[in-house]
């Protein structure tokens, strides 16, 4: 049978015109930059995850653009580790390729973060509008889902560069299942691969998830008069989709199979207790936030007393925090719903998916209160990812859509510039209400006029570090010390090699308040084996470990505003006995060290050596690192662990290590194929 029509609109909900565009576009280019203003005037965002964890990211992936490279290695991180296959960093998405080698780290961040919200906002509304809402309502309604969820995650640039696809591929899976073709199936999938490719699968699951729900609880009523039987039709509109997704995940092999490589020699191989996927769930009595957020649930105590975990019907052991637990629609919007519960405003709707979205709303809900893992854990896909109560984006969508569908149902018969001047005030209410929101005390980042990689260019501790490539820092603060160019353990990674979990890659950074000297005995052992250099701490250390030396101790330009110190000093101090990254086995046996080559994924280096002996190169040994000595291939003495090692007769020889991941040149062969065979099946079909 044919699709109704919307309520305010005689042509079909397909049919958009191109002022309809027009006005979504600049409405969502205005809300991107108005609520993000300070982005667009040189600030920048501190808090959460964004220096700790991105921004070295960013950094290592700007540098090798500017080289002519792929930064498949970040060698700053720890001891190193497969930037591409940590999936976050995004390396082979298309605006991440294009950002980073054209502006500095900050700019490409914020400009980002604009751009995302900007193009989150169009495919919300216009998803809204394949859902039979009005062009007002379908844009009530981008506001309340792009603006009540992704906010409060700010300090997560996954969130919003991976969200920004979910609205897209709901509508393209629209656009699949009511009019199939060759050339929407082939779209549908390449939003898959893009999703996949921006960095964070938990949304691309999610999405994968909801798209295939959606098309077979919806297939029923696409079909035409000569498919009548519904069961047909779903099954139908099933393989569209599944189809579209392994189509989609082909296209992002170069992303995928990496990542997949990590996985099986990461912290999540199902062996490590670290690992916990009902981490970040929603506790359900943290749901009442719909209706109490500016009550109880959003106030600081909550937030700090973590009293949202303590609770009945809590039946995940897991911890969770403000932010992935968070789900506001706003007051209005969710009132509209509520006017479900009249008969009439029922009978409007029965052409709408209003009842689907309501049950895929209920059910992601209870999926994110964490109740299912235990047994979902095991499950393909499900067991992979932490942060249940990431499936409140689906959630969010739908009552949007639903609170949308209701507004028109009750200003039907209301003339067309009143229905404009109360939605207008409705959405302008709604947006001051989820973002206020979203703001602090559940967000964990906020937005300052000077960002702190500002202040590296006048950082004392980049300057002392500038001219040692080969320094190595214990500091205080997980990767931060990554952006003075140098690397930095401990190490902060989402998915990460398993040697970085264990016991003895945990050290202490900071001196306790017992007087023990600090670091340890054993520590500074450790310390040394790693090929550590230098020490960073934010406080002056009372009883210093003899094997370490005071360089300076004053505030520092671009530390200070990362940790929020004021004008309070940082304190590098040198280990006295620092063996560097290369050292040998007997060590008497090097003569003479010098670096030719010392790039992430390429190190060359000359030893003159006076007996044979074992080169030791303080690095992560992984998958894909290969040696050869004089320009020959060699064998590698370690397969894993925190050493490369090569055995080297006496003499003056050349060593080079080389990182050629084959996850990397095979992902690389299957996306590409995939995207030209899809070319050619969609040009096959015009012909």
């Amino acid at each position: 049978m044919n699709r109704p029509t919307s309520p305010q609109n005689s042509i079909l909900p397909g049919c958009v015109s191109k002022a309809d565009w027009f006005m979504a576009i600049v409405v969502g280019c205005a809300l991107a930059m108005g609520v993000w203003h300070a982005l667009l005037t040189g600030g920048g965002i501190v808090g959460g995850d964004t220096y700790p964890y991105f921004f070295p990211q960013k950094q290592m992936m700007a540098e090798a653009f500017a080289h002519g490279e792929l930064p498949l290695w970040h060698d700053r991180t720890g001891l190193g580790y497969p930037l591409h296959a940590e999936s976050q960093a995004g390396i082979f998405y298309p605006s991440n390729q294009l950002l980073y080698r054209v502006f500095p780290v900050n700019t490409a961040y914020n400009t980002s973060i604009l751009l995302h919200y900007a193009m989150a906002f169009v495919f919300a509304w216009r998803f809204c509008r394949s859902q039979l809402l009005s062009q007002t309502s379908a844009l009530l309604a981008a506001t309340v889902f792009v603006y009540g969820w992704f906010p409060a995650r700010l300090s997560l640039e996954w969130s919003i560069i991976g969200g920004v696809w979910f609205p897209c591929c709901l509508w393209l899976t629209e656009r699949l299942v009511s009019r199939p073709s060759r050339a929407a199936g082939c779209l549908l999938a390449l939003a898959f691969g893009m999703h996949l490719l921006a960095g964070h699968f938990t949304l691309a699951f999610i999405t994968q998830l909801c798209c295939l729900g959606y098309a077979l609880l919806t297939s029923g009523r696409t079909a035409t008069a000569e498919d009548t039987d519904r069961t047909i039709g779903r099954i139908r509109a099933g393989g569209y989709v599944t189809a579209a997704i392994a189509m989609g995940i082909c296209l992002a092999a170069v992303q995928l199979l990496p990542t997949l490589e990590l996985r099986q020699l990461s912290q999540r191989d199902g062996s490590n207790a670290v690992f916990n996927p009902a981490y970040g769930h929603l506790p359900p009595v943290y749901l009442t936030q719909l209706v109490a957020g500016w009550w109880y649930w959003h106030s600081p105590e909550i937030v700090q007393s973590r009293q949202m975990l303590q609770f009945p019907f809590l039946m995940s052991s897991a911890n969770t925090n403000q932010v992935e637990a968070h789900l506001y629609i706003g007051l209005i919007p969710l009132g509209l719903i509520v006017c479900l519960l009249q008969h009439s405003v029922r009978q409007r709707l029965r052409h709408t998916h209003w009842k689907i979205w309501l049950v895929l709303s209920g059910a992601a809900v209870i999926y994110a209160f964490g109740w299912f893992m235990p047994v979902t854990r095991h499950l393909p896909g499900f067991g992979f990812f932490m942060g249940p109560g990431r499936y409140t984006i689906v959630t969010t969508m739908g009552l949007a859509v639903v609170s949308g569908l209701v507004l028109d149902a009750l200003l039907r018969r209301k003339s067309r510039p009143t229905q404009y001047i109360l939605t207008a005030l409705i959405g302008g209410i709604t947006l001051c209400d989820v973002l206020a929101s979203g703001d602090a005390p559940v967000c964990d980042a906020q937005i300052v006029a000077t960002p702190p990689i500002s202040g590296l260019q006048d950082s004392w501790i980049a300057a002392a570090l500038r001219d040692k490539p080969a320094a190595r820092l214990l500091a205080s603060g997980p990767n931060v010390g990554n952006l003075f160019g140098v690397s930095c353990i401990p190490q902060y990674l989402g998915l990460g090699p398993a040697e970085y979990f264990q016991e003895d890659a945990l050290f202490e950074t900071t001196p306790d308040d017992g007087g023990t000297e600090f670091p340890s005995d054993a520590d500074v052992r450790r310390l040394l084996d790693r090929g550590v250099t230098h020490v960073l701490t934010q406080d002056h250390v009372g009883s210093l470990s003899p094997d370490l030396e005071l360089v300076n101790a004053a505030p520092d330009s671009f530390l200070n505003r990362v940790w929020a110190r004021g004008n309070a000093a940082c304190f590098l101090y040198q280990m006295k006995a620092a063996k560097g990254r290369i050292v040998t086995e007997p060590s008497a046996a090097l003569n003479e060290l010098s670096w030719i080559e010392q790039r992430p994924s390429r190190q060359v280096f000359r030893v003159n050596l006076s007996e044979e002996a074992v080169v030791n190169a303080n690095e992560l040994m992984f998958s894909g690192w290969y040696v050869s000595v004089d320009g020959h291939e060699a064998v590698a003495l370690t397969a894993g662990g925190f050493h490369r090692s090569v055995q080297i007769p006496a003499g003056e020889h050349i060593i080079e290590w080389t990182y050629r991941p084959w996850s990397f040149t095979l992902g690389a062969c299957v996306s590409i194929t995939t995207l030209i065979l899809g070319g050619v099946f969609v040009t096959r079909s015009s012909v």
